[in-house]
């Protein structure tokens, strides 16, 4: 109940946030999504086994660079319905080097909260900052840099998930780096399309056993269609994971996953 209370503070929160935007004369964004994927993979970590999970979300453009958004992460499994995750985020974005090496990026905060177990030794932190270089290269090869520092949010005793694993993290450092390939077939212009690639090292993050490694390759490949009878944007994807190194709470196994979103925004 504790949890659920402070869920909905945070959504009633946003709401004046919204109204004074509004009222400043700032065009605020909403957009709602929808997305079922086959895993759950977080930072290379499985999190929920083999469960299909559900993760409906809402983001708020506040205008000027400045959003929040509220994601949710259902598992389709009964096993793991203890292990439903609450991500708050607020971020800011913007560019840099506009006249020469152009650099989008996102600065952010979110808070990974566990509603159904206690948030002590359970709740998880994260900055980041996200950058891609459109500019950089040619033919539609965006290379990008992401950078997390994660913690446990309050210390405590560990508490285990359904399969009797502690989820206390370690603090640490995870850099992502890889690219962007954005092109479209000719027989399907309207549907633009994303192969993705990103290599990451983890300064220890995570599974209390993390190597201070380079963990894991994610190879992705998605395609965004409009949907005509609502205005809003269908995007099926594929992600095949290879991980490289092997500990006792990620395992060296390579994963295939994929899902599928809806997005509608108002």
């Amino acid at each position: 109940m504790k949890k659920t209370l402070v869920v909905l503070a945070v959504l009633c929160g946003l709401v004046p946030a919204v109204q004074a935007a509004d009222v400043a004369g700032t065009d605020v964004g909403i957009t709602a999504d929808l997305t079922f994927m086959s895993r759950y993979i977080w930072h290379g970590i499985n999190k929920m086994g083999s469960s299909p999970v559900w993760q409906p979300s809402v983001d708020f453009d506040l205008g000027g660079g400045i959003g929040a958004n509220l994601m949710a992460s259902y598992a389709n499994n009964s096993g793991h319905v203890n292990e439903t995750e609450y991500a708050y985020t607020l971020y800011y974005g913007g560019s840099i080097l506009e006249n020469c090496f152009k650099t989008d990026y996102t600065l952010g905060w979110r808070y990974y909260d566990f509603i159904d177990m206690p948030s002590k030794g359970v709740d998880v932190q994260e900055v980041f900052v996200e950058m891609d270089m459109p500019q950089l290269l040619v033919g539609g090869l965006v290379p990008h840099i992401n950078y997390y520092y994660v913690w446990q949010a309050r210390s405590g005793r560990s508490t285990t998930d359904s399969l009797g694993d502690p989820l206390t993290v370690k603090s640490g450092s995870i850099v992502a780096v890889g690219f962007d390939y954005n092109f479209s077939i000719p027989e399907v212009p309207e549907a633009p399309m994303t192969f993705s690639w990103d290599i990451v090292y983890n300064d220890g993050a995570g599974p209390m056993d993390m190597k201070h490694d380079w963990t894991h390759m994610v190879w992705g490949l998605k395609a965004k269609m409009q949907c005509p009878l609502t205005g809003g944007a269908i995007t099926p994807q594929l992600y095949y994971q290879n991980t490289l190194v092997d500990s006792v709470f990620a395992p060296k196994k390579d994963f295939l996953y994929g899902g599928i979103s809806y997005s509608l925004k108002f």
